[in-house]
């Protein structure tokens, strides 16, 4: 279904340099414009580990949001009152994967393989090995999933060393060879209370685990690129997932396939989020490293808002819950100082114009026929031949008959040097 009324959505996006953006995206397209658009962060200000690596929401309201940066560096940002705390995760090596919140507690995991969870009183780290994302359960906050490569699903629960559930490799295939993992990213499935999970791998295939069930995967979809993010989708059991090679797909692991595909990009896909907007539209809004964000009508797969951010994009949140106004609307002083400038321009391409006008005009001259030119070079040669005496005529006959006479012996010489049988 098509959105029949105009609805604002605020979408909140980071890119690799670390800038920090704030979008404010309309259904009715004429609303949507670079004004809807605001810097978060001072660019000047930024250097070269300032690079944004993960968000998360911060409380179930959606008013706060939880930054990590390369350097370690993690930075709440509320909506109202701009960014508020600063915190350093310096308890392990590599950059920060996964952020959330369980009550006062703030979670946090760093890829050299070092889980976090920490508040004012107490600490707690968990050793998870070598991880490329670590993700909150929504329906229960005490869990969390990691995972990274050659080191597959694993389930914990904040307060136990030890995972609850760890997943199990598929058997080997047709040629007896163990099957690489590499988990990329990963996602609980809502609704679910945290028992039913979706996995993407670097090396092509998505898989859903039931943690009730079995430790292996209870479904397996293969693909021939490697799939870079992955989101829940609005129906049960159907995932949106992101691929290095521009292409998003959803896949329906009810029947173990992709379903639909949603074109557009030319650069990897860095995250996907599926926006529900009430009951008038579903949309799904993707970033990929072209710099652009997108805004898909989920059910026709049409591409309705493209927008060029400058930067490569990491990751976006959508915020559902609240809604956030633009700091920096236009005031009527800025208005009338750009309708001041526009005056200015043209009074001097007024001015220009006058200029232009008053100048005298420089015609070339037309370009004669060949037959007029045919007919001067004749007139030409008769008042030479007027003019000159037949003494002169005879002289200069005898003089190019002496020349090509000249040319010809040369001409017979180099054609008798080059012979064989004269060399001979």
């Amino acid at each position: 279904m098509m959105l029949t009324q105009d609805k604002a959505i605020d979408l909140f996006v980071a890119t690799k340099i670390g800038s920090f953006k704030h979008i404010k995206y309309h259904s009715d397209a004429t609303k949507n414009s670079k004004k809807c658009i605001e810097n978060l962060v001072d660019i000047k200000s930024l250097q070269k580990d300032d690079g944004i690596t993960c968000m998360a929401w911060g409380n179930p309201q959606q008013t706060e949001i939880l930054v990590a940066k390369k350097n370690q560096e993690i930075q709440v940002y509320d909506t109202e009152q701009g960014f508020t705390k600063t915190y350093t995760a310096d308890f392990g090596t590599g950059h920060v994967v996964g952020l959330g919140r369980y009550k006062r507690r703030l979670i946090a995991a760093l890829s050299g393989g070092v889980v976090k969870v920490w508040s004012k009183k107490q600490e707690q780290l968990i050793e998870v090995g070598k991880i490329d994302r670590m993700r909150m359960c929504p329906d229960d906050n005490t869990l969390f999933a990691t995972g990274g490569e050659e080191n597959d699903l694993k389930v914990y629960r904040i307060g136990e060393p030890e995972p609850t559930f760890t997943a199990k490799n598929l058997p080997h295939d047709w040629l007896q060879l163990r099957r690489p993992i590499w988990v990329t990213d990963l996602t609980f499935l809502p609704n679910e209370g945290g028992h039913l999970l979706a996995a993407c791998s670097r090396h092509g295939y998505v898989r859903l685990y039931d943690t009730r069930a079995q430790r292996r995967p209870v479904c397996n979809v293969e693909f021939t690129m490697a799939a870079t993010c992955i989101a829940p989708s609005f129906d049960e059991r159907q995932v949106l997932v992101g691929f290095g090679r521009g292409q998003l797909h959803q896949v329906d692991l009810r029947i173990g396939r992709p379903d639909k595909g949603y074109k557009g990009s030319a650069g990897a896909i860095t995250d996907v989020v599926a926006v529900p907007v009430g009951q008038d539209g579903r949309l799904v809004v993707s970033t990929s490293l072209d710099r652009q964000i997108r805004v898909h009508q989920y059910e026709s797969k049409e591409l309705l808002y493209k927008q060029y951010l400058t930067s490569k994009l990491t990751s976006v949140l959508v915020q559902t819950e609240s809604s956030t106004p633009l700091r920096s609307a236009p005031d009527v002083k800025e208005e009338a100082d750009a309708l001041a400038v526009e005056a200015d321009a043209v009074a001097v391409e007024d001015d220009m114009d006058e200029l232009f006008d008053n100048m005298e005009t420089v015609s070339e001259k037309p370009r004669k026929k060949p037959s007029e030119l045919a007919e001067e070079d004749q007139k030409a040669k008769r008042a030479k031949t007027e003019g000159s005496t037949d003494e002169d005529a005879i002289f200069h006959l005898l003089r190019s008959t002496e020349k090509q006479k000249r040319k010809r012996e040369k001409k017979k010489k180099e054609k008798k040097a080059k012979s064989v049988f004269h060399n001979a």
